[in-house]
């Protein structure tokens, strides 16, 4: 059955509830941007015949509207007036939460008729919550009856039912960076903490060793030299072994001395498979 957009034939009910399942299907599966808004829009006026539509949403860091969509002409009326939340109708109605439904005859007799013969303004509400302020206009005085009203009301609740999910899918992925961000910096603090913490606890091992090791290093090396020049004959080898341990025990001061100059951590494999590492003193003391 070849059937026009405004006509109302039993048929067009799938046309109608398909528009909601695409409406649905596009802002989940495009960018939420200004041209998938202003494709929303499209899809609607395939259905339900409007001239100009615009769609405002609530900023909610500035409790105010902003224009985010628009088809044809942009639709407010009464825009000089301030109304809280924005201007124009589309803030009265975004504070009243209520739609707005203005015929020609009615804006004509009001005086606020502007550029359209019919207005329908209608809140984006989920849970009572505003989202934004949808609003159509109509070149025929009676062109939002109260079936196309009542479509187009249904269609709004899918928008702001889909918008609020995209925007709480936002909110969520940015509480999920925010948490992976903060886990990484905690883990940054604490890798800080331990380091530190293993740090001061090598610095406390080193002033123990060179106490412990340098006092009886010193009377190795002591007794060492005095044997030296107290026996007159000794054989060249044992001389040789005598100014060895005099030369080892230096290298042992040496090392005791460097590991008190520690200010930095770093380690290199002991065994081959990594089982075991061991602090690289000379690359640790600052004097590498």
């Amino acid at each position: 059955m070849t059937t026009t957009k405004d006509s109302q034939p039993v048929s067009r009910f799938w046309t109608k509830l398909g528009l909601v399942a695409d409406i649905a299907r596009i802002l989940r599966e495009k960018p939420a941007g200004r041209k998938t808004l202003d494709e929303v829009l499209q899809m609607i006026n395939r259905v339900v015949s409007f001239d100009s539509a615009t769609l405002y949403l609530m900023d909610r860091k500035r409790d105010v509207l902003d224009e985010v969509a628009s088809f044809g002409r942009s639709v407010n009326i009464l825009e000089f007036l301030q109304f809280g939340k924005g201007a124009g109708l589309a803030g009265w109605v975004a504070k009243q939460k209520e739609p707005v439904s203005i015929r020609g005859r009615d804006s004509r007799r009001s005086g606020v008729r502007e550029h359209h013969d019919s207005v329908l303004i209608l809140p984006l509400l989920v849970g009572g919550n505003l989202i934004g302020v949808l609003c159509f206009s109509h070149p025929d005085p009676d062109g939002f009856d109260e079936n196309r009203q009542k479509l187009l009301e249904v269609v709004s609740d899918q928008v702001a039912i889909s918008i609020e999910r995209i925007v709480y899918q936002k909110e969520l992925e940015a509480r999920n960076r925010a948490l992976i961000e903060a886990q990484a910096e905690l883990k940054e603090a604490q890798d800080k903490l331990i380091a530190q913490e293993k740090l001061s606890a090598v610095a406390e091992l080193a002033v123990s060793v060179s106490h412990e090791v340098n006092n009886p290093l010193s009377i190795i090396v002591g007794n060492a030299q005095l044997i030296e020049l107290e026996v007159a004959e000794m054989p060249p080898g044992v001389i040789d072994r005598i100014r060895a341990i005099v030369d080892g025990a230096r290298r042992i001061s040496l090392i005791t001395h460097k590991l008190l100059k520690v200010d930095r951590l770093v380690t290199e494999d002991y065994l081959h498979d990594g089982s075991i590492t061991m602090l690289n003193i000379h690359k640790s003391s600052g004097n590498d």
